[in-house]
């Protein structure tokens, strides 16, 4: 191991055993590498972060407004379940297709029942995951439950099935409110032939138009691998410009498990993927001003005892494309300065400062109708589309796996929760991903 700075000190996991070990966060020529040893297996060492100074800086604000607004471990803003493992593609970036790791079978729909329990009425986003949900014949009827819980089902799918629309229209009868498939390029078919083994382009603009024609919300997940798609990014951010159905788009990192298509040198660390990401936006002139917006993010859902992940962010997106319709880092700058000063001697004063300046903001950028909606009418649907029509949300993670697993973040600070068979309890949805879960 090399002798750098330790920022920070967590809990690892072996990458071979997946045993829990030791770890640090070191520092070294500007950069962040997640050192531990494994008393079987050796030591490894793996770079999180291509930029120290704000990974260094997040987690000083993380400490910050935990001392002063302790986390809500019972606030859950979305939950994940894996409906089947079976899939109908072989595609060559699944991490869910991981060889070293096996995982229980679909379970049935009195079991899925029994685990809606606990979040009975909650209001929450619940993703159907996979595999592929539509393999099962009693997908209608799973939909059905998660609805009649009280909670927003959101169908994460290949979509290969979407393109029939009185499927999709069952569906939708049935409760579902949005479907989040992966787009991995808006305009070039070649692209999907080599991350998917199929052109499916003309498949994607046709789930896209049945979306529409029957009302339902999309979101948009984004499979960003290094030196292959990242190119194609500002075309997906333009489709979320120009289609109002789509609320939110996801990019992923790519992570170098399961199904060995590609390597890790088409991986990304966080920070790498936010400069992708300030690059392709068409709003952020540099990182310095996307992480501006992460930070302005990050404090007002603390304010509420809600925390994020280091590796999962997200900010609030102008469909004009015009920064001006952002967050002006000419103006918040100096209002997270401010409030960082006041917070250690005057939380009170610092959260009422921040609050103000943030109410302010989203009140010129329309926002007073869908707020009064959520928080004073409580209408009831899906918590992320309490936004006006002119913005959407881009939410930017790259999960957690043995070389890069931070046990603080997974289990401390992760508000969605997976359901997944197999579990007893719900963990964190990394959490499970590193389980040694056995069939």
């Amino acid at each position: 191991m090399q002798n750098g700075k330790i920022i920070r000190t967590t809990i690892s996991l072996c990458p071979v055993c997946r045993e829990r070990i030791p770890a640090r966060a070191v520092e070294e020529s500007g950069a962040v590498f997640l050192e531990k040893t494994c008393p079987e297996h050796g030591p490894f060492r793996s770079l999180i972060a291509r930029h120290a100074s704000y990974y260094a800086d997040f987690f000083r604000l993380y400490g910050l407004l935990q001392s002063h607004f302790p986390y809500h471990r019972e606030e859950i803003e979305s939950a994940a379940f894996s409906t089947t493992l079976a899939c109908n593609m072989k595609c060559a970036i699944c991490f869910a297709d991981d060889a070293e790791r096996k995982t229980p079978p679909g379970e049935s729909l009195a079991e899925i029942k029994r685990k809606l329990e606990p979040i009975r009425g909650r209001g929450i986003n619940f993703k159907l995951t996979g595999g592929e949900s539509t393999l099962r014949d009693d997908l209608p009827e799973i939909i059905r439950l998660v609805r009649e819980s009280g909670n927003y089902p959101v169908l994460v799918t290949n979509a290969l099935r979407l393109d029939d629309r009185e499927y999709l229209r069952t569906l939708q009868e049935a409760g579902l409110v949005a479907i989040a498939p992966w787009f991995d390029s808006s305009s070039d078919g070649e692209i999907y032939r080599k991350i998917r083994g199929q052109d499916l382009l003309a498949q994607r603009r046709k789930v896209m138009d049945h979306v529409r024609e029957l009302g339902l919300k999309l979101i948009v997940f984004f499979v960003c691998l290094k030196g292959v798609n990242e190119s194609e990014l500002p075309g997906i951010l333009g489709m979320a410009r120009e289609n109002p159905e789509i609320f939110k788009v996801i990019v992923m990192g790519y992570m170098h498990r399961g199904a060995k298509g590609f390597s890790e040198e088409n991986e990304y660390t966080t920070d790498e993927l936010w400069e992708v990401i300030a690059r392709a936006s068409g709003v952020f002139s540099s990182l310095e001003d996307l992480y501006l917006a992460i930070k302005i993010n990050l404090i007002s859902r603390a304010l509420r005892g809600i925390y994020h992940c280091y590796n999962s962010q997200f900010v609030l997106m102008p469909r004009s494309d015009r920064p001006a319709d952002g967050f002006d880092p000419r103006r918040w700058g100096p209002v997270v300065r401010r409030f960082e000063e006041m917070l250690p001697e005057r939380p009170a004063r610092a959260r009422l400062y921040f609050l103000r300046a943030l109410g302010r903001d989203l009140i010129g950028k329309g926002f007073l109708g869908p707020l009064a909606e959520r928080f004073l009418l409580r209408r009831k649907k899906l918590p992320d589309t309490f936004i006006p029509a002119p913005y959407y949300w881009l939410q930017f993670q790259y999960l957690y796996y043995p070389r890069n697993y931070d046990e603080e973040m997974v289990r401390g600070f992760c508000p969605y929760p997976s359901f997944n068979p197999g579990l007893e309890k719900p963990v964190s949805f990394c959490e499970y991903y590193n389980l040694k879960l056995k069939t």
